[in-house]
């Protein structure tokens, strides 16, 4: 009895600017330090999950996009500080109220749009 092949992960999409998010934030450490203050926890968060998988798992495919997206989000941040804390307040806001921002569109009705 033969075993399916092993999946193997597509990469994550790359981004024109990830080899400067890697120079500028090149480990969590930096990363972290990079984030707002309102960002930082949920970094460790995900961090910390992206760890639990890769000792579980023995993968690592899942802490390095978890590091990836979190340099991009530093790289970001650090470009226009302010987007980035109105970006922060208004994920708040939609967490706390359940309701979407005046003017947003469901994401079924973005897929529709798209013809996806």
């Amino acid at each position: 009895m033969s075993h399916p092949p092993a999946r193997v992960p597509e990469p994550a999409p790359e981004w024109v600017r990830d080899d400067e998010a890697a120079t500028w934030f090149g480990t969590p450490e930096a990363i972290r330090a990079g984030l707002l203050p309102e960002q930082a926890a949920e970094f460790d968060t995900a961090f910390d999950a992206a760890l639990t998988a890769a000792r579980r798992t023995l993968r690592l495919d899942r802490l390095r996009d978890t590091l990836r997206a979190w340099r991009r989000v530093a790289l970001t941040t650090r470009d226009d500080p302010e987007s980035a804390r109105r970006l922060v307040s208004a994920i708040a806001e939609v967490r706390s109220s359940g309701a979407p921002r005046p003017g947003s569109v469901s994401w079924a009705d973005l897929r529709s749009e798209l013809g996806l």
